[in-house]
């Protein structure tokens, strides 16, 4: 058995790049011609078809793809305007805040003063109450001394009008002093 490599060693070849048959050549030649033509005929007009289809479906994507971008812009200016929106709200409910606070502080300040007032008032009358019973106590107890001293007196001088009159004057002398 002749093995491949020796029969085509034992050919010579026509030049550089010619076997060393000529028709065989011409017949690979052919050979390409007419697989090129089924290929031009049948499956680069497909080629050209996935070609154009994947071009268009890429067009399609960069068109949602800019569509999608336009939507993302115009969400961003709307957040962005909301945020502004929210920083005014900050610093407005801040202010109301600290008005509420002054207002509330004002407030404080005068019902403290108040209830200041109404214990200086509640004070001054149990004050006035007190001396008034102790006033009215003084001159009971005054009043039962200069009895029992008239008493005393009188029994040695007085009779009872003339006591009684002694011990009436002591007693708004008493009071006119207090």
């Amino acid at each position: 058995m002749i093995s491949l490599l020796n029969i085509l060693a034992a050919e010579e070849p026509n030049g550089k790049f010619l076997p060393g048959d000529v028709n065989e050549f011409y017949w690979s030649s052919l050979a390409f011609l007419v697989v090129f033509a089924v290929m031009a005929w049948k499956l680069f007009p497909l080629a050209a078809k996935g070609l154009r289809a994947k071009a268009d479906r890429v067009e399609d994507e960069l068109a949602a793809a800019e569509k999608a971008q336009a939507d993302a812009d115009a969400e961003v200016e709307t957040l962005m305007a909301k945020l502004g929106n929210a920083d005014a709200d900050a610093a407005e409910i801040l202010e109301d805040a600290g008005a509420t606070a002054q207002k509330l502080k004002v407030d404080a300040a005068a019902k403290a003063a108040a209830d200041a007032d109404a214990l200086k008032a509640r004070t001054m009358a149990d004050i006035d109450g007190a001396r008034a019973h102790a006033t009215a106590d003084l001159r009971s107890e005054l009043a039962a001394q200069a009895l029992a001293a008239a008493e005393a007196v009188a029994r040695e001088n007085l009779d009872d009008s003339a006591q009684l009159d002694l011990v009436e004057q002591y007693i708004d002398q008493v009071g006119a002093s207090a």
